[in-house]
């Protein structure tokens, strides 16, 4: 209906008769309708799906993203404490470093001037740090002789690298003015192998301690 049309004719003729004007007005209609639906209206709707499938993709990448940041968080976080475990495992003896711990505290004894005949170890007490099944492993022995040495003797151990302590001896002189005391020197044993396996329910346990 369209083809043959020419604006100039129409105005000619709609001034002639103007109920002319109107099969070319219905004629623009058509033609701006079925431009609309056949070329604009599938474009607009390809392009609305296509916003929305960037917008989603942007949304994954964004996760991803994220994601990928906390898991350098986390990798980094774990590096973190296991330096630092393996740092606090230094610092404490071995179940199978026993005898090491019973020979460091003669020779502290020695370089402290103390005159030391025996030094015998007592049962152990069973500890727990954090998760690990620990001992607290202690030594005895008696000390007849002055405060100065005992003193020496207690400062060597509190520098000790690794854990040591010596809780405070009776230090009342006896009637000769020399003082005759027995000594306890304790420490902790890791076991010799250490699980990083987590129990189940350690989270749990920490939870409920932490209310």
């Amino acid at each position: 209906m369209a083809e043959g049309f020419s604006i100039s004719n129409w105005l000619q003729q709609s001034k002639e008769d103007p109920k002319k004007a109107v099969p070319p007005i219905v004629v623009l209609v058509a033609i701006i309708f079925a431009t609309w639906k056949f070329g604009y209206s599938p474009k607009a709707v390809l392009i609305d799906k296509e916003l929305k499938k960037n917008k989603r993709l942007e949304g994954e990448m964004k996760s991803f993203k994220n994601a990928a940041n906390q898991l350098e968080d986390i990798k980094l976080d774990i590096e973190n404490k296991k330096k630092k475990w393996e740092e606090n495992q230094k610092l404490c003896y071995k179940e199978l470093e026993r005898t090491t711990f019973l020979r460091r505290v003669r020779e502290i004894a020695n370089q402290s001037g103390m005159n030391v005949k025996s030094i015998n170890p007592i049962p152990d007490e069973d500890i727990k740090i954090s998760v690990i099944d620990a001992k607290k492993f202690s030594v005895q022995f008696n000390y007849s002789g002055d405060l100065t040495h005992l003193l020496t003797f207690m400062r060597y151990i509190e520098l000790e690298p690794k854990i040591s302590f010596v809780p405070i001896p009776n230090i009342a002189p006896n009637a000769s003015g020399t003082l005759d005391t027995t000594i306890t020197v304790s420490t902790i044993l890791l076991p010799d192998k250490i699980s990083t396996d987590l129990p189940e329910n350690a989270g749990e346990e920490e939870e409920e301690e932490e209310e």
